[in-house]
C-alpha cells in the first residue's frame, strides 16, 4: 500500500474520489477499472476498494472491506502562525507526521500574520496524513488567545522565554491517554501579561532547552517530547 486516497463522499458501501483527489488517482497514478486502492475518511476508517467508474474528475468505488482505527492522537497544540507561509506550511505538515489531535493558530499581541488560509493548510494536513499512514486528520482552526486558555485538557502547558518565570522540563506523564494542550508564542514570544494569565488558570512553564527557537522548531520539539 504505497498511495492513501481522501473523500468524505461515502455512501452505504460505494465512495467517490473527487477534484484533486480523482486527479491524482487517474492521471498521475494512472489506475484503471478494477484496480484495488485504499481510501481514509479522515474519521478513523481506511477502506479497501476496487475502481468501478474512473476519470480525472470522479473516481467511483465499491468498498470491500473497512479497518477501522482507535484515535492514539491526544495533542491540542497552540502556535501563534509565523509571518512566513512557507514556514507555517511546513510546520503544519511536520506536525500532522509526528502526530496532534488539532492544531490552533492562536491570535496572541504579538502574533505578525493576522489572516491565514485555511483551506490551504487543511490541504497541507490531508498530503501529511496520506503521507504518513494515518488515519486521522486533524482539524485546523483559529482561535483568539483568551479563548484559547478556556480549552479544557487534563495537562496544560505554556512555553515561554522568559527566564524569571517558572519552566519545568520534568512534567512528562506516563499517561498515554491524557488530553494535552501546549501553547507556542510568537516569534515575539508571548508577552509578560500573556504568560502570568496563563499560569492564574493552571498552566505551567514548559522547557524546551536553554537555547532560543523558532516557533515552528518550537511546535515541533514540544509535541515529540508528549509522544
Amino acid at each position: 500500500m504505497n498511495n492513501l486516497f481522501y473523500t468524505n463522499s461515502i455512501s452505504g458501501d460505494t465512495l467517490t474520489l473527487s477534484e484533486q483527489e480523482a486527479a491524482h488517482c487517474a492521471l498521475v497514478l494512472r489506475k484503471k477499472v478494477g484496480e484495488i486502492i485504499y481510501v481514509i475518511d479522515g474519521k478513523g476508517n481506511r477502506y479497501k476498494c476496487g475502481i468501478d467508474k474512473l476519470n480525472k474528475r470522479d473516481v467511483e468505488c465499491t468498498i470491500m472491506s473497512t479497518e477501522t482505527k482507535q484515535k492514539s492522537e491526544n495533542i491540542t497544540i497552540a502556535i501563534a502562525p509565523t509571518k512566513n507561509r512557507d514556514r507555517l506550511e511546513w510546520m503544519v505538515e511536520k506536525l500532522v507526521e509526528i502526530g496532534v489531535e488539532r492544531i490552533v493558530l492562536m491570535h496572541t499581541k504579538n502574533t505578525e500574520r493576522t489572516r491565514t488560509n485555511l483551506e490551504r493548510l487543511e490541504k497541507k494536513a490531508v498530503s501529511a496524513v496520506k503521507q504518513s499512514l494515518r488515519f486521522y486528520i486533524p482539524a485546523v482552526i483559529e482561535m483568539e488567545y483568551a479563548d484559547v486558555l478556556k480549552i479544557e485538557a487534563t495537562e496544560r502547558y505554556i512555553a515561554h522565554c522568559y527566564p524569571d518565570q517558572p519552566k519545568s522540563a520534568s512534567q512528562l506523564t506516563d499517561n498515554k491517554l491524557s488530553n494535552t494542550l501546549i501553547l507556542i508564542g510568537p516569534e515575539g514570544d508571548f508577552t509578560t501579561q500573556e504568560v502570568e494569565q496563563a499560569f492564574k488558570l493552571g498552566f505551567q512553564g514548559l522547557d524546551l532547552g536553554e537555547f532560543r527557537l523558532r516557533t515552528e522548531t518550537a511546535a515541533i520539539v514540544a509535541v515529540t517530547r508528549f509522544q
